[in-house]
């Protein structure tokens, strides 16, 4: 290669860079680890717990909160996330700015300097001595199962027999053609075999509690998302959470919403990782898992 071919080269990877194109989110190959993952388990293996990551064992809107008031000038915090799709939350816009935003962050290393959630690291070895395999179940893409990975082993090492990303994530939501292709958690947990689902989604809890045959769930956290449905029917025709106040004339209309399980659904709210293992501990007890 020439010399002023090398600078050109040199030049593209530093715009590439500078763009986030060369992440290890751009670099990472598509796909699941789902069959792979099926493959290994073995029969006589420990019963299976699925378990989300964001929320329940990283406190991913606590740094995206802190990376939006960076990058924005905002004032969010972790009580300001009232839905749990972005775009009907105070400061984030429509779902095409959700979208740029949510894009923008994970071109960043913030989702590595995560910290975990408060008694998650105790919890997870507490299911392990129960004689429980735990897979993370995630919404992530496929792309960043190697950041996943690396920060579960540095907060969680040799905690977790597996992962796996759904790829159902906030900007994909737009992708209709691409969603069509991905599981959703509760046919993850059927594929596993998995006892139950531990995840801070009511969406995804409603779903594994629906499904045939319904997937016991602990719904985690005390968190304003899961006291709520994020529904749309269309959604290019959503209004961001200022349009839609102003719609309704400043009427607080999320704080008039609330959740309804089908009554005799296999859904326990749980708030924290004690409350976890002592529900978990009392249905083994009781032979339920």
């Amino acid at each position: 290669m020439s010399a002023a071919g090398s600078d050109l080269a040199v030049e593209l990877a530093h715009e590439k860079a500078a763009a986030g194109i060369e992440t290890p989110r751009h670099k990472a190959a598509p796909g699941s680890a789902l069959e792979e993952l099926i493959a290994e388990i073995k029969p006589g293996d420990s019963p299976i717990i699925a378990v989300d990551m964001d929320d329940v064992l990283s406190q991913t809107n606590e740094i995206v909160a802190k990376w939006h008031n960076e990058a924005y000038g905002t004032n969010m915090t972790i009580n300001d996330f009232y839905y749990y799709h972005y775009w009907q939350n105070p400061y984030w816009g429509t779902p095409e700015e959700v979208f740029e935003k949510v894009e923008e962050f994970w071109k960043t290393n913030y989702i590595e300097i995560v910290p975990p959630v408060e008694g998650a690291p105790e919890g997870i070895k507490k299911l392990r001595e129960l004689g429980f395999r735990l897979i993370v179940v995630t919404a992530r893409q496929r792309r960043e199962m190697d950041r996943g990975k690396t920060w579960l082993e540095e907060h969680f090492p040799g905690m977790f027999d597996g992962m796996i990303c759904t790829g159902q994530s906030q900007e994909t939501l737009g992708e209709s053609h691409e969603a069509l292709t991905k599981l959703s958690k509760a046919g993850v947990c059927h594929r596993l075999g998995a006892k139950l689902m531990i995840d801070d989604s009511i969406e995804n809890a409603l779903k594994c509690v629906n499904a045939s045959p319904p997937v016991p769930t602990l719904l985690f956290g005390d968190n304003e998302w899961n006291k709520r449905e994020s529904k749309y029917s269309d959604i290019n025709a959503e209004l961001s959470f200022a349009q839609k106040l102003e719609r309704e004339g400043g009427r607080e209309f999320w704080k008039e919403e609330k959740v309804i399980v089908p009554e005799g659904a296999p859904l326990t709210r749980v708030k924290d990782w004690t409350e976890v293992v002592a529900w978990v501990e009392e249905a083994k007890r009781a032979g339920k898992l």
